[in-house]
């Protein structure tokens, strides 16, 4: 089943991008860069009867970033999304991927005109699920509740505490960055492994190789018994490339935060080169265009893993959107303190032997705190 649900229109009556800021102690280290604090811009958007729905737009890296995109919902957006009724979640999104289309061209950011649209986007199936009174995830499609989950983000030194606390929260799988130099990856690994045992272990190269290198590297890293190795090329290396590591001995690839458009990601997913497809919904495509994708690879035998590292919103927007479109894919979920991610709502689903467990309450379940809103925001 590849179509979306049918809803009942939508006319909005607000659209309120909220930028929420927190220090932390701890940087995050990729290979592109360090994020030194954490950023989520949200998106509520509320119909003229009363309804309302929660979405996220991608804005954790680079973080000043995320002030850009909330101009763009304000600007053009909102502006937009308020000017008629719609059909559906999915008519808006292609409604204002169109009428915004050359602006992405003038301004040179179609990222961060997809990312504002894909959090629309969410927020709006949120609201039709909340009308009706249906988890979203069951409103989409799906038929169990329960999704396996890893803990992700780990930095490639001084991961050992966190490691150790996430097995005992019952996390069962784990990935850390790499990227850096060999040797320094080479030890991380073989740490990580001693304290996860057999353990599932993924690495995540954040687009820091290049061909030559990603060869050199594909057996040594394998041997450390990983499930996937997750952007060891730039997305827009040729698919040539792609299929070159796809026949080398070791662990599969997994790709797909950094695509945008349905033409880029069915190209990834005819190439056969992956094992693992991992778009971000608050990147390019909110449920609309993520969902149909999913079940589009899962028909091609690539597991559906979805992307994501910020607040909750996005992350419960990602559950929702794993546990409709079923599979045995995983979650993402930073092992990172985030400060906005842990207080901003209740009732976060716990995860119990690596197991989240989506409730049955309407749209993604959870409502945020104002007062912490309040106390975060930046204006």
């Amino acid at each position: 089943m590849l179509c979306l649900p049918k809803t009942d229109p939508i006319k909005l009556a607000k659209l309120d991008p909220i930028l929420l800021r927190a220090k932390i102690d701890v940087p995050v280290i990729t290979s592109f860069g360090i994020i030194s604090e954490r950023t989520s811009l949200l998106i509520r958007a509320e119909d003229i009867d009363g309804a309302v729905g929660w979405g996220e737009v991608f804005g954790n890296f680079p973080t000043h970033g995320a002030e850009n995109r909330k101009h763009i919902l304000e600007d053009y957006i909102a502006i937009l999304a308020l000017s008629k009724s719609w059909k559906s979640p999915l008519e808006a999104f292609d409604t204002i991927t169109a009428k915004t289309h050359v602006l992405t061209l003038q301004s040179g950011e179609p990222g961060p005109f997809a990312q504002s649209i894909a959090g629309l986007d969410i927020a709006l199936w949120d609201l039709a699920a909340r009308r009706v009174n249906m988890p979203l995830w069951k409103f989409l499609g799906g038929r169990c509740s329960y999704i396996p989950t890893y803990a992700s983000g780990l930095n490639p030194t001084g991961f050992e505490n966190i490691v150790e606390q996430k097995i005992t929260e019952g996390y069962n799988a784990f990935k850390i960055k790499v990227g850096f130099c060999r040797e320094g990856d080479l030890q991380s690994l073989s740490k990580i492994r001693k304290l996860i045992g057999d353990r599932r272990l993924m690495i995540d190269v954040n687009q820091g190789w290049d061909l030559a290198t990603a060869r050199e590297n594909w057996i040594a890293y394998s041997e450390h018994n990983l499930d996937w190795i997750e952007e060891p090329l730039a997305a827009d290396r040729p698919l040539s490339e792609w299929k070159d590591l796809a026949l080398q001995p070791g662990a599969p690839i997994a790709a797909g935060e950094n695509l945008l458009g349905d033409e880029q990601f069915n190209n990834y997913i005819n190439s056969q080169c992956f094992g693992f497809l991992q778009p971000d919904m608050c990147k390019w495509g909110g449920f609309s265009k993520t969902l149909p994708l999913a079940r589009r690879s899962l028909a091609h035998g690539i597991t559906y893993c979805p992307h994501f590292l910020a607040g909750p919103i996005g992350l419960l927007a990602s559950a929702h959107s794993l546990a409709a479109a079923g599979g045995d894919g995983l979650l993402e979920i930073d092992a990172n303190f985030n400060p906005i991610r842990e207080n901003l709502v209740e009732g976060l689903p716990i995860i119990k032997n690596g197991i989240m467990t989506l409730n049955d309450a309407s749209g993604l379940g959870i409502y945020p705190d104002p007062k912490f809103i309040k106390k975060y925001a930046v204006t």
